[in-house]
């Protein structure tokens, strides 16, 4: 690219502006970054203190959002021609020249392309993943900032497309791509609205909703709001993270090494004692408790939080 931009300048070289020398007062440096507005290079974008010949069109700028890197030489070739009092101070001297632009970026290209979609039939809750990162519409200033879709091809198997875009949307195509990508459709999903530790109960207050897309959802995401509602995390839930069955239990009600109640109940009997809790446990879980007077370690079902019931395998095994 840098060739091509020296060999562009040289021709842009009109004898007429080598005729005198460029007479200055002012010490002329070279600037190190300009950015042009327009399509030409002038000699005061390159130097200061060029006097009146710094209005002289020296070269082709690049194209909008573009730019050029040129050498110490050529510099050096440049003020010798214009009779600028000046020289690089080392070869690696570089001028770096971009051109200003209006950006077309890639969200007014996704929404342009759900409209041309939508024309032909495409509907519904829908976003674009492009196969281009980044893909953009660079015009120069004075343009009109507009966008159409000049040609659009869409395969509804698999949602691929493929398309060419033009701005402006009316008269010659100052900048044109061809992209490429899949039409997805989203859906709206529970997510928590502040992060919410193990052992807190999630309430619906604590419920918003969030755009997601449909072909990353797993089975295991929770997709009804009620399923979190009075439900506890095993570990730690971001704000805005997708939440799966997986990561949720029933609250805890019982803590370890809390005093609750031990009850047998049978069709002949109904006993209770007192124990302490070996582990946490939600309602129904099946937890390891201690009867405090005997010190005899059995398995039972939480009940609630100061209640517990022996399980039929323990009163099996303590049967045999």
């Amino acid at each position: 690219m840098r060739r091509i931009f020296v060999a562009m300048v040289f021709i842009l070289l009109a004898p007429t502006a080598l005729t005198a020398a460029t007479e200055v007062a002012a010490p002329v440096m070279m600037k190190s970054h300009v950015i042009v507005d327009g399509p030409v290079v002038l000699l005061s974008d390159l130097f200061e203190g060029t006097g009146i010949e710094g209005a002289t069109a020296i070269a082709r700028a690049p194209a909008p959002g573009k730019r050029v890197e040129v050498s110490a030489r050529w510099l050096a070739a440049v003020a010798k021609a214009y009779g600028l009092p000046w020289q690089p101070t080392s070869r690696l001297d570089r001028a770096v020249v971009e051109r200003a632009s209006q950006v077309i970026d890639s969200r007014r290209i996704e929404t342009e392309m759900l409209d041309a979609l939508a024309r032909q039939g495409v509907t519904g809750r829908l976003s674009l993943v492009l196969d281009q990162a980044g893909v953009r519409l660079d015009l120069p200033g004075d343009a009109e900032s507009s966008l159409s879709i000049a040609s659009l091809s869409h395969n509804p198997a698999n949602g691929r497309f493929t398309a060419l875009i033009v701005a402006p949307a009316t008269g010659i195509p100052l900048a044109k791509a061809n992209i490429s990508g899949r039409v997805v459709a989203m859906t709206d999903v529970p997510v928590l609205r502040r992060r919410v530790e193990p052992g807190e109960v999630i309430r619906e207050g604590d419920i918003e909703w969030s755009s997601t897309r449909a072909d990353r959802l797993g089975r295991d995401i929770i997709v009804d709001a009620q399923n979190l509602v009075g439900m506890s995390p095993r570990r730690p839930i971001r704000p805005g993270d997708t939440v799966l069955a997986s990561e949720l239990r029933a609250p805890v009600v019982v803590a370890k090494n809390s005093l609750i109640t031990i009850r047998l109940d049978t069709p002949r009997i109904s006993l209770s004692a007192q124990g302490r809790a070996l582990e946490p446990g939600a309602s129904g879980d099946v937890i390891r408790v201690m009867n405090t007077k005997s010190n005899k370690i059995i398995n039972a079902a939480v009940v609630n939080s100061g209640t517990v019931r022996v399980v039929q395998t323990t009163l099996s095994s303590a049967n045999e």
